[in-house]
């Protein structure tokens, strides 16, 4: 049986008097691909933030791999990639430089290499001498893809990673994803492109009324039903 890579007991969160999430219980398994779904305010992005580290839990204990989160420190730090609306990215240095530092975080072997390797993925390979605040939404979208496949993270936090990506460039990012995932990579994803979303997912798990309201397979689900569940929100 696939063993628990994060697990959340109890986890709740409140801002003052404002409960957002209240005793989720969720494992996420080795090699699951899970789309987190919910309506704007639900607590979706409070929730990825609290798997991140970046966010402490009002209540409950999360785990990494059977250590809990004040224990697995610099290991969970390193297992994690993240792609959301805050690209992490300098925008005074070029892209290559972002990778170089990013890749001596890391500890990335044979790191000159792996950068040209990463930007012609994302076929930015043209680009890798501009600064970054001169990209486009697009581009700084692709070169976060770019980070992810230098140092390949063990697990993926993506929260709405198709916003500013052209088809092209979700083309690219799905292929990234595909790969990723037969790598036996492990993923939560935060999509309102449910499409694009359920393409990948083995699990759908559905945010509603400050609690876990579904958990189903991506298989006995739909674009539709997803959005029905909104709506009954």
């Amino acid at each position: 049986m696939t063993s628990p890579l994060i697990d959340l007991h109890n986890v709740s969160k409140r801002f003052g008097y404002r409960t957002i999430f209240k005793n989720i219980n969720l494992s996420i398994l080795q090699g699951d691909f899970a789309l987190l779904v919910g309506n704007n305010g639900a607590g979706k992005t409070t929730l990825l933030q609290i798997i991140c580290s970046l966010m402490r839990p009002s209540q409950g204990e999360i785990y990494f791999k059977g250590k809990k989160y004040t224990e697995a420190g610099g290991l969970l730090r390193k297992s994690i990639g993240t792609i959301s609306h805050d690209s992490r990215l300098y925008g005074d240095l070029t892209a290559a430089e972002n990778l170089k530092l990013f890749g001596n975080l890391y500890s990335v072997q044979n790191l000159s290499k792996q950068i040209e390797n990463a930007l012609e993925i994302v076929e930015l390979g043209y680009a890798k001498q501009l600064p970054v605040r001169t990209f486009s939404s697009g581009m700084t979208k692709r070169l976060s893809i770019a980070r992810l496949i230098l140092y390949q993270p063990e697990f993926l936090i993506l929260d709405e990673p198709y916003t500013g990506l052209d088809q092209h460039s979700i083309k690219l990012f799905q292929q990234y994803l595909a790969s990723y995932i037969q790598q036996g990579g492990t993923a939560l994803m935060v999509s309102h492109q449910f499409a694009l979303g359920l393409e990948l997912s083995n699990r759908v798990i559905v945010l509603q009324q400050n609690q876990i309201s579904h958990d189903l397979p991506a298989s006995e689900t739909s674009p539709a039903q997803c959005s029905l569940w909104l709506q009954q929100n």
